[in-house]
């Protein structure tokens, strides 16, 4: 077998190269697999999308409540309505006050006119009356009174000694002026007349007319 010179070798391998093209490109390496959690920053195509939090109606916009039969969707703070059905507000019943009207306080009557202190005595009061028209002849004596209110006087006086016929027969006198010189106005079981009415003290009024 012939012996091959380091001339030959070359050339054959400079043909065996010429025959094959460029030699291969040697293959890249593979990424380092991943360690630990997944970051958030990891591109959008490896983080997975969550449903959507309301369901959506076919062919409706994204986000609307779906509504079903009979069901009316309700939402904090907002009332719902009903088709035909005009929402109504609850109040409370109005109060009635009722005013009640001032009291008027009940106005006393005036007092009548008190004792005499300074006179006249009985006597000088039957001495006014003694004698006059419509007054009895009989003796008289004072049962009540005299009651003095400025210068007036008024007294009640029967007969001293009566029967059973004048046992009712009680007359009212009204004088005026100073015990001693005493003026009648008044005597008899009425003595309530204008002059006294007009001109006598209330006290004496009060006395005579009951008002």
């Amino acid at each position: 077998m012939a012996r091959l010179t380091g001339a030959g070798v070359l050339a054959g391998v400079v043909l065996v190269l010429g025959a094959c093209g460029a030699p291969p490109t040697p293959p890249q390496s593979a990424p380092p697999p991943p360690t630990g959690s997944p970051s958030l920053d990891a591109s959008p195509a490896l983080v997975p999308s969550l449903p959507p939090i309301a369901p959506t109606v076919p062919g409706g916009p994204t986000g609307v409540v779906p509504t079903y039969p009979g069901v009316v969707p309700t939402y904090p703070g907002v009332v719902p309505t009903y088709p035909g059905v005009v929402p109504t507000t609850r109040y409370p019943p109005p109060v009635t006050r009722t005013t009640t009207p001032p009291t008027t306080p009940a106005t006393s009557p005036p007092p009548g006119a008190p004792r005499c202190t300074n006179g006249p005595t009985a006597a000088q009061v039957i001495a006014a009356v003694q004698g006059t028209a419509g007054i009895p002849d009989d003796p008289l004596k004072v049962i009540d009174g005299p009651y003095c209110s400025g210068s007036w006087q008024f007294s009640v006086v029967e007969i001293a000694e009566k029967d059973a016929e004048d046992s009712d027969e009680e007359l009212a006198v009204v004088t005026t002026g100073k015990p001693a010189t005493l003026t009648l106005i008044e005597a008899g079981t009425d003595v309530c007349s204008t002059k006294v009415q007009s001109d006598a003290p209330t006290g004496i009024r009060v006395r005579a007319c009951g008002a």
